[in-house]
């Protein structure tokens, strides 16, 4: 599967940030719905089942089909980042759960375990099903990729070739012949190092680059703080925490924050994270 993107690997990151935001959709639903009185366990499965009709079949619905696409892109990094995001957004959610059951006394956080030992029952079960391509990807190419680390290396010695001023950014397909040796294929023409902070250092050098990485990092940093420390409007916070996670990581293997789609989708959720980071009353006493 890769949609109307270039490959699979690009679509599968696209994907994984619409599970993410569905999932965080579904969270607080849950939140909302979900209530559990006097401990018992039957009037919280009820009050589950409840809540899984009408908006909540929507949003399972939705979740349903973006998750088996992600699946059926067979894309092991884009797979396995988007794994990553969702264990961090439940961390992240858990957390507020927690905060809230201590502030106010409730079994919050009871209802929290119950909802999620009801979607990651429900994920099992969706792999299970569709994950044949992406479990076989794997039995059959195995995790790494000989080449990917074999570029990984004439890249890094590009940049200490150059570490200050680096050749120009999105210059790396004109760059690399000159540093290629036989330690890759000679076949097949590679215009992209996958692996994006590589390819920022050495377009921009290590100064200049690491300032563009920082820049990101303190937008991500600032959207974590605020689904730790906020109580209203943390989900957006913690989705777009979580989607960071995702794209960072999976730039580790690939390209995809090079995809305008992935990063154009990325930096407006993180603006939105950015600006719930903080209470509207700051803004307003300022």
């Amino acid at each position: 599967v890769t949609s109307t993107f270039f490959n699979h690997n690009h679509y599968a990151t696209y994907a994984g940030i619409g599970l993410i935001a569905i999932c965080g959709l579904i969270l607080r639903h849950y939140r909302k719905e979900v209530a559990i009185v006097g401990g018992s366990i039957g009037f919280g499965i009820a009050s589950i089942i409840e809540a899984s009709a009408k908006k909540g079949a929507l949003l399972l619905g939705s979740a349903f089909l973006v998750f088996v696409a992600l699946l059926l892109t067979g894309s092991r990094g884009g797979i396995i980042a988007t794994g990553l995001g969702l264990a961090v957004l439940g961390v992240l959610w858990f957390w507020q759960r927690n905060m809230e059951s201590a502030e106010q006394n409730k079994t919050t956080l009871s209802v929290a375990i119950y909802v999620m030992l009801v979607l990651l029952a429900l994920g099992a079960a969706v792999i299970s099903a569709f994950g044949d391509t992406f479990f076989g990807k794997i039995a059959e190419a195995g995790l790494g990729d000989a080449n990917r680390m074999a570029v990984y290396a004439i890249t890094l010695r590009s940049i200490l070739a150059s570490p200050w001023l680096g050749y120009g950014y999105s210059t790396f397909g004109e760059v690399f012949p000159m540093f290629r040796d036989q330690s890759i294929d000679t076949s097949g023409v590679w215009e992209q190092a996958h692996n994006t902070y590589l390819e920022v250092f050495q377009g921009l050098g290590v100064v200049m680059g690491s300032m563009l990485v920082a820049s990101v990092v303190l937008l991500v940093w600032r959207c974590l703080t605020g689904a730790i420390a906020r109580r209203s409007g943390a989900m957006v916070c913690c989705v777009a925490t979580s989607a960071a996670i995702l794209v960072g990581v999976h730039a580790l293997a690939d390209f995809s924050l090079q995809i305008q789609a992935v990063a154009l989708t990325l930096m407006a959720i993180l603006g939105a994270g950015a600006a719930q980071s903080k209470s509207s009353r700051l803004a307003l006493n300022d």
